[in-house]
C-alpha cells in the first residue's frame, strides 16, 4: 500500500513524520515523505493512504486542511488521518471553516485534545509522540566524544543545555533574567550550552554572564545526530519554554536517562516523572493571540528557574543524580516509535 505522509517544516514534525515513516516501512508499506503538498507530486505517486503532520493552526496549515477536505470529497478510496499538536486553542475566522470539521485529528498529547475539543474538532484518538531507540543509540556515539571535549575544556563543571527555537513561548527572556539571578557560587560549578537561533542569540544571550552561557550552535542548522549527542552529552536539560503542544526533547532526555528541568504544567507533566526530573510551578496563564492560535503561556518568575539550576547543583554533588536519572527512564522507558505508531497506522490501513 501507498502512504503519502506531509508534515509542517519544523524541526520537531519532521522528525516525527520520518519516525512515522520508519514504522510504515516496517508494516511492509511503501511510504513517502513531503515537507509540503505539491499536487503534480500527489498525481504521479498516487498515495492509498495520507498522514499529516502539523500544527491545528489556521494561518500555517489551514491549506493543508482544504487539502484534506478536498481529498475526502473527491477521493473515496484515499483513507486520510491528521496527526496534530496545538499550544493553545485555534482562533480566528479561518478556524471555523468547515474543513476543519471533516478532518479525523489524532492528537500527540491530552493537552492538545483538550485545545482542539474546545473547537468542537473531530479528536479520534491521543497518541503520544515516541523516541527512536536505534536512533538514540547512533547518537551516543557523537555525545560521547562531545562530553569529552565539553570535560577538556570546562573541567569538574556541571554541564546544563538547551535546544529551543525562537518564539516568545520559548522562554529565553525567563532563562537569561533566571542565570543572572544566580549566586557566584553556583555560577562558579557551572556551563550552559546553548542551541539559539541568531536573533536569541544576538538580542538575549548575549546579555547573560558569558562565563556561564556558551552559544554552540543555530536552531534548525545542525544534523539530528548532533542536537540528540548534544542532550546526551549534557547532565541537564533546560526547558525554559512557557507553552508546549507535547515536549519532544524532554522524552528524549529522559529516554537518554538526561534529568531535564521544566516548568509543571500539561502537557510536559503528562508523560514525565515531575518528581524524578526538577520541576518549578507557574504563577498565572497569559493567553496571547499570535498567528492562529491562541497561546497558553504559563507564566512563571524567573527565579524558580534559578531556583531550580541551584536544587539540580545539589543533587549532582549528593550523587542522588543516577538514580532520578533512572527513575525518569522508567516512566518513558515504553514510549518508543515501535509502541506508539502504530496506533496512528491502523486507523488508515
Amino acid at each position: 500500500m501507498r502512504f503519502a505522509i506531509y508534515h509542517a517544516n519544523a524541526p520537531s514534525l519532521s522528525v516525527v513524520a520520518n519516525h512515522i515513516a520508519k514504522i510504515v516501512r516496517k508494516n511492509g508499506h511503501d511510504v513517502r515523505v513531503y515537507h509540503d503538498y505539491v499536487h503534480q507530486d500527489f498525481l504521479l505517486y498516487k498515495p492509498e493512504r495520507i498522514i499529516w503532520v502539523f500544527p491545528v493552526n489556521p494561518v500555517m496549515a489551514g491549506r493543508y486542511a482544504g487539502q484534506y477536505s478536498t481529498i475526502k470529497v473527491y477521493s473515496k478510496t484515499i483513507k486520510q488521518v491528521w496527526y496534530g499538536t496545538t499550544e493553545g486553542t485555534p482562533y480566528g475566522v479561518g478556524s471555523d471553516f468547515p474543513m476543519w470539521y471533516s478532518i479525523d485529528f489524532i492528537a500527540n498529547s491530552n493537552y492538545t485534545a483538550q485545545k482542539l475539543m474546545e473547537k468542537n474538532y473531530k479528536v479520534v484518538d491521543i497518541v503520544f509522540h515516541g523516541y527512536d531507540p536505534e536512533e538514540l543509540k547512533n547518537a551516543q556515539q557523537f555525545g560521547e566524544r562531545y562530553r569529552a571535549k565539553i570535560e577538556r575544556d570546562f573541567p569538574g563543571k556541571i554541564y546544563f543545555g538547551v535546544v529551543e527555537g525562537g518564539h516568545k513561548r520559548k522562554g529565553w527572556d525567563k532563562l537569561a533574567d533566571a542565570v543572572n539571578m544566580l549566586d557566584n557560587s553556583i555560577k562558579s560549578k557551572i556551563v550552559i550550552f546553548a542551541i539559539a537561533p541568531k536573533e536569541i542569540q544576538e538580542k538575549i544571550l548575549s546579555n547573560t554572564d558569558q562565563n556561564v552561557v556558551k552559544v554552540v550552535g543555530e536552531f534548525g542548522k545542525l544534523q539530528r545526530e548532533q542536537i540528540l549527542g548534544f542532550i546526551y552529552a549534557m547532565d541537564y536539560l533546560i526547558i525554559p519554554s512557557l507553552g508546549e503542544g507535547f515536549g519532544l526533547p524532554l522524552l528524549e532526555a529522559n529516554a537518554m536517562k538526561r534529568l531535564a528541568i521544566y516548568c509543571n504544567y500539561m502537557p510536559l507533566s503528562e508523560f514525565s516523572d515531575i518528581r524524578a526530573n526538577i520541576t518549578f510551578p507557574y504563577d498565572n496563564v497569559i493567553e496571547i493571540i499570535d498567528n492562529g492560535i491562541e497561546f497558553e503561556l504559563h507564566n512563571y518568575d524567573p527565579q524558580y528557574l534559578a531556583d531550580s539550576i541551584k536544587e539540580a547543583v545539589e543533587i549532582k554533588e549528593s550523587g542522588e543524580y543516577e538514580k532520578r536519572a533512572e527513575k525518569s527512564y522508567d516512566a518513558v522507558k515504553d514510549m518508543t516509535i515501535e509502541n506508539l505508531y502504530p496506533k496512528i497506522i491502523k486507523y488508515i490501513e
